[in-house]
């Protein structure tokens, strides 16, 4: 087991890794491993950098032109000599040839909440029934 200041790393039998960030699992829903290389890109952060840890997809969408998704985007970010779960609402678009656009989606520049998420969405699937798709064709 190795200890990085708030995060403890367990080595599983797979030869994987789980973290705990001050004793919290960072998912515990889904019981997230990682490729034990992640203890080196942790002890490689600088101060206020990020580590996108896993992504976990809300819901996708793709029209003529592009490929869109809306993701929760968890990481890990270090301040001073402790670290902390970051976690982001993010907007991507994925058009051929391109590289690919993300924008961290915010409430004012905060953080959005798990009542905002389902507020935007709701009224973005919303937005899109009643102004750009015509549920009686299909192209």
């Amino acid at each position: 087991m190795t200890d990085l200041n708030n995060i403890t790393v367990t080595t599983l039998e797979d030869g994987m890794v789980s973290l705990l960030v001050d004793q919290q699992p960072i998912s515990e829903k889904y019981g997230m491993k990682f490729d034990a290389s992640i203890v080196d890109d942790i002890q490689a952060l600088e101060n206020g950098q990020k580590l996108k840890l896993f992504d976990e997809v809300v819901f996708s969408h793709t029209d003529v032109n592009f490929e869109r998704d809306y993701h929760y985007a968890t990481g890990n970010e270090k301040l001073g000599d402790r670290y902390q779960v970051a976690k982001h609402f993010v907007y991507g678009v994925k058009l051929e040839g391109q590289p690919e656009i993300e924008h961290v989606i915010s409430n004012q520049g905060k953080a959005m909440t798990a009542e905002d998420v389902r507020t935007f969405i709701q009224a973005h699937v919303q937005k899109s029934l009643s102004d750009y798709t015509d549920l009686n064709y299909a192209y």
